[in-house]
């Protein structure tokens, strides 16, 4: 069943002194984050999403007999929820789990590369129906038109302009495109530290080796996925910040991602 997820900007929240406590000064974001809520579109190996409600405001003040109360829900989900980053020790025994990954991983500049011309199908072992090494050289060819180029250090993004078409529907999870073996290392090999996808993984979803993700692991870095509105940065320079929780022994961990375009 799809489900309908509210994107307009009528009743958000405002300071009681004026909305423009909130705009002196600032500098322009993009949201790339999906929403947490119980129901979201899940990778069959991790815990599903629930957020029941732990107390409402009632609930508090007859509890505690308090003037006030103090509305909360719990939040049972899995490191790999949505918008979400990893750590190498997901895909590899000996790779570092978040508390020993240092944070330059999951902030810096980036660059978003179109992909969109790689279409969804059966990945065979010649590495068609994902994003293979000629695929993403077309990006660069792009991204070179634009003036700027894959640097050392730098976060990838990658645009398939899937995830924003497809999300919540059934096929956002189970038909999504994903790097070859052989595109994900030559991203790796110009010194890519994060590699971010608008899908629910950097892999093609019927790719049961896993190509994305054993090319992070040996080369080791670590890749971003659930990406929101990438169809906005395409072939351009920014600051990117997707920065996981604090969590010892993490695998991974939902984010709050931004690029600052200025």
């Amino acid at each position: 069943m799809s489900i309908e997820i509210e994107t307009n900007t009528q009743g958000m929240q405002t300071p009681t002194l004026g909305a423009h406590l909130l705009e002196s000064g600032r500098k322009t974001i993009v949201d790339l984050t999906r929403p947490l809520y119980e129901g979201m579109p899940m990778w069959f190996g991790h815990q599903r999403t629930f957020t029941p409600v732990n107390q409402t405001h009632d609930e508090f003040k007859a509890r505690f007999g308090t003037q006030d109360g103090f509305y909360a829900r719990n939040l049972i989900i899995s490191e790999h929820a949505g918008t979400h980053t990893d750590a190498v020790i997901e895909y590899d025994p000996d790779g570092a789990p978040l508390d020993r990954t240092p944070l330059e991983y999951y902030y810096g500049s980036a660059v978003c590369l179109d992909l969109s011309h790689v279409v969804f199908s059966d990945p065979d072992p010649e590495g068609t129906g994902s994003a293979g090494v000629e695929a993403v050289r077309i990006a660069e060819a792009r991204l070179a038109e634009a003036g700027e180029s894959i640097r050392p250090g730098d976060i990838v993004l990658a645009w398939f302009d899937y995830g924003d078409r497809t999300f919540p529907e059934k096929r956002y999870i189970d038909e999504n495109p994903g790097f070859s073996w052989e595109g994900a290392e030559y991203l790796a090999e110009k010194g890519v530290v994060n590699i971010g996808t608008d899908c629910a993984a950097i892999d093609n979803s019927l790719d049961t080796s896993f190509a994305g993700h054993m090319v992070c692991r040996k080369y080791g870095i670590v890749n971003t996925e659930h990406l929101a509105n990438l169809g906005q940065l395409v072939n351009r320079r920014f600051d990117f910040y997707g920065l996981p929780l604090n969590i010892l022994g993490g695998t991974g961990s939902p984010i709050r991602a931004i690029a600052v375009l200025d």
